[in-house]
């Protein structure tokens, strides 16, 4: 059975650029600091985003992303930019250790960051833009709850539902239940559905070892699931009869996985 690596937001380019960027911060320079990170371009984050480099005119930083379109709607991510925003604004208003220096430089700089997504096949653009004083709003703003940044993740995520993630197999929705969340997946081939049910501990090891494998950008956000003191679990519906199989990783497993 062949496991997909689900984009959970597009945050997770945003993380990263600011921790490649943390050399030239050092310095103060911003130019040299995205003549670097240009040099190092194309960087693919995860397997539906790739980075393809960075400009610095005026007061602005405007980093390009490609979007792949086989896999994802850049729709539903341009569709949900005001929560892509609050979540970089509570990131970057409270900054880790590792990227306050990032932030103050922008702001000693009085620059405006511009995320800036383009689709690999149409060709449609879209940005998420922070200016320096929403910036400085946002530090003295209190920071995103665990809960609150889990549920911009299963928002986002349900945007780009339903998705076909194999042959016979479509992701409907990610939901949170309880102490769990789940993926949803409708799968309309029988056969496959019999393999699923008969071979759960093969299949569950399967799951295990694609999260395993994740690169670091794509781990972000899923450990958001068991921060947040969240299961995760995978139901898997048979459409023409109704029944129900479930795969769950406990909290203490997730920890592992994602480590």
């Amino acid at each position: 059975m062949k496991i997909i690596k689900h984009a959970l937001t597009s945050v997770l380019p945003l993380a990263a650029l600011a921790v490649m960027l943390l050399a030239g911060c050092a310095k103060n320079k911003i130019q040299q600091a995205v003549d670097d990170l240009n040099e190092k371009c194309p960087i693919a984050l995860g397997q539906f985003i790739r980075m393809m480099g960075a400009t610095y005119e005026g007061d602005r930083i405007a980093v390009r992303y490609v979007m792949d379109e086989r896999l994802m709607k850049i729709e539903s991510f341009q569709s949900n930019d005001d929560l892509m925003k609050k979540q970089l604004l509570s990131l970057y208003g409270h900054p880790t250790k590792d990227l306050k220096n990032f932030v103050d430089v922008i702001l000693d700089a009085q620059a405006t960051l511009e995320f800036v997504y383009e689709g690999s096949l149409s060709g449609k653009k879209f940005s998420v833009v922070i200016k320096p004083e929403e910036l400085k709003q946002a530090q003295q703003a209190s920071p995103l709850t665990l809960e609150e940044s889990l549920d911009i993740v299963v928002q986002i995520t349900n945007a780009q539902a339903p998705m076909m993630v194999a042959e016979g197999i479509t992701m409907t929705a990610m939901t949170k239940e309880g102490d769990g969340v789940y993926y949803i997946y409708e799968v309309s081939d029988d056969t496959l559905f019999a393999n699923l049910q008969g071979n759960i501990e093969q299949n569950k090891a399967m799951i295990r070892q694609a999260l395993e494998s994740l690169s670091e950008v794509e781990k972000v956000d899923l450990r958001k699931i068991p921060a947040a003191g969240k299961f995760l679990g995978y139901r898997y519906v048979n459409t023409s009869t109704g029944q129900q199989v479930e795969i769950t990783f406990t909290i203490s497993q997730l920890d592992d996985m994602l480590r």
